[in-house]
C-alpha cells in the first residue's frame, strides 16, 4: 500500500507540475498573442496611414489582396473595386519595361524591385509614380508588397528644370546675337571716327553719331526688356489695385510718341468712357499696352490705323485689345507668337524674341489670359484679360 500511495503522490505531483506548465504555456501564449495582435495593429496602423499608396498582389494570379486608404483615394477607387482587379489593369509601363514585366512568382521573389511608372486612375488619367516591390510572406502565403510613390510634383519639378535650361540657353544665344549688332555697329563707327576722323565731312560724322545713338538706344531697349522679364521671375507679391486704365494707356502712348509721331499712327480708345473697371499691377499693364501697341505700330498698315478697347467677360474678367490694320499673321505662326525668344523671321517678329513672352508672364501672374485673332491681309487683334474688381491675389508663375 505504501508504494501505491507514493505513485500516487508522484502522479500527482506530476499532475500539478503539468497544470503549472500548461499554465505557463497558456500565459506565454496570451503574451504571444498579445504581442501579435499589437504588432499587426502597429503593422495596420502604418499600413493605413503610410504616405506612400500600398498594394498586397497575389504573386500567381497578380490579383489586388488588400490596399490601403491612400491607394483607394489617390486613384479614384472604393477598396472594394480595387480588390476586384489586377495590379496590372493599373500599372502601365514604359514600353522598354513591359517586356519584361514577370508573371511567375518565381520571376519576381527573388529580391526588391525599382522603377518608375505610371498607374492609371479611375478617371483614365495617368499618375507617374515610383514602385518598391519587395516579397514578404503573410498569413495567405507568399505575397508581393508594392509601396507605390506619387511623385508628380517631382516630374513638374524636373520638367520645369528642363524648360528653365532650355530658356536660358535660348536666352544666351539670343542676347548675345541682338547685342552683338547694334554693339558691332557703335564699335564700327567708333573706329572709323577714331582712325579717320579728318576724312569725313560734318554731314557724314553726323550720320554716324546718330547711327551709334541708335545702336545705343537699341541695346538699351533689349536690358530694359530683360529687367522687365526678370521682375516678373520674382516671387515677391506685387502689388494689386484698381486701375485708372485711361491714365496708364496715356503712359504708354507717352513713351511711345516718337515712333507714334515718325509712321504717323492713329491711335483711337473705342468708347472708353464705358470700359470696365479691372485690378492689377499698374506698371506691368502699361508695359502690357506698351508692348502691343508698339508692335502695331511697327507692323500695321501705312499709317497705321489702331484700336484699342475692352469688354467684360462672362466670368466677370476684363478684356482689352489692341486691332491694327496689318497684314495679319497665318495661323501656324500664331502659337508660336508669346513662346519665348520665338521669332517668325520677317513676317512678324523681328526683336530679341522677349516682349510678348513678358506680355503673357506678367498677364499670367495677374490672374489672366493672353490672345491672338488674325486672318492673313486682314489684320490682328491682340487682347489680354484681368481680373475685374475686386481683385484675387497674385498667382505664382
Amino acid at each position: 500500500m505504501q508504494n501505491t500511495s507514493k505513485t500516487n503522490e508522484q502522479l500527482l505531483n506530476e499532475l500539478a507540475v503539468t497544470q503549472e506548465r500548461l499554465a505557463e504555456s497558456d500565459a506565454r501564449y496570451r503574451e504571444m498573442r498579445a504581442a501579435f495582435q499589437t504588432a499587426n495593429d502597429k503593422y495596420r496602423d502604418l499600413f493605413e496611414n503610410a504616405g506612400d499608396s500600398i498594394f498586397i498582389i497575389d504573386p500567381a494570379t497578380r490579383r489586388i489582396l488588400d490596399a490601403n486608404a491612400n491607394a483607394a483615394r489617390r486613384l479614384g477607387y472604393h477598396l472594394n473595386e480595387l480588390l476586384q482587379m489586377t495590379i496590372d489593369e493599373l500599372e502601365i509601363l514604359p514600353d522598354a519595361q513591359a517586356s519584361d514585366q514577370p508573371v511567375a512568382w518565381e520571376s519576381v521573389y527573388s529580391g526588391a524591385r525599382f522603377y518608375e511608372c505610371h498607374y492609371r486612375r479611375k478617371d483614365g488619367s495617368m499618375m507617374p509614380v515610383e514602385v518598391s516591390g519587395c516579397p514578404a510572406l503573410a498569413d495567405k502565403g507568399h505575397v508581393l508588397q508594392n509601396f507605390v510613390r506619387d511623385i508628380s510634383h517631382r516630374k513638374t519639378i524636373e520638367a520645369e528644370r528642363e524648360q528653365l535650361i532650355s530658356e536660358l540657353d535660348a536666352f544666351a544665344h539670343t542676347v548675345a546675337h541682338d547685342l552683338k549688332s547694334p554693339l558691332g555697329l557703335i564699335y564700327g563707327y567708333a573706329s572709323l571716327l577714331e582712325d579717320s576722323f579728318a576724312d569725313y565731312s560734318p554731314t557724314e560724322i553726323a550720320e554716324m553719331i546718330a547711327a551709334i545713338g541708335r545702336g545705343s538706344q537699341k541695346m538699351n531697349r533689349i536690358i530694359d526688356e530683360l529687367l522687365v522679364f526678370a521682375s516678373t521671375r520674382q516671387l515677391d507679391a506685387v502689388q494689386i489695385t484698381p486701375l485708372d486704365m485711361p491714365s496708364i494707356i496715356q503712359e504708354a502712348l507717352d513713351r511711345l510718341r516718337g515712333v507714334i509721331d515718325e509712321r504717323n499712327a492713329e491711335i483711337v480708345l473705342v468708347d472708353v468712357e464705358h470700359w470696365p473697371s479691372a485690378s492689377g499691377y499698374a506698371q506691368w499693364v502699361e508695359e502690357i499696352w506698351s508692348n502691343y501697341i508698339s508692335n502695331a505700330i511697327k507692323y500695321g498698315g501705312s499709317p497705321p490705323k489702331i484700336e484699342l478697347s475692352a469688354r467684360r467677360e462672362a466670368d466677370g474678367g476684363v478684356r482689352f485689345w489692341v486691332r491694327d490694320n496689318g497684314a495679319g499673321i497665318a495661323p501656324d505662326q500664331q502659337s508660336q507668337l508669346f513662346k519665348m525668344f520665338a521669332r517668325l523671321g520677317d513676317t512678324r517678329i523681328e526683336g530679341n524674341g522677349l516682349g510678348l513672352s513678358i506680355v503673357q508672364r506678367m498677364v499670367t501672374r495677374l490672374g489672366g489670359t493672353v490672345e491672338v485673332e488674325s486672318q492673313v491681309g486682314q489684320g490682328s487683334t491682340f487682347s489680354f484679360t484681368l481680373p475685374g474688381e475686386p481683385h484675387p491675389p497674385v498667382s505664382s508663375p
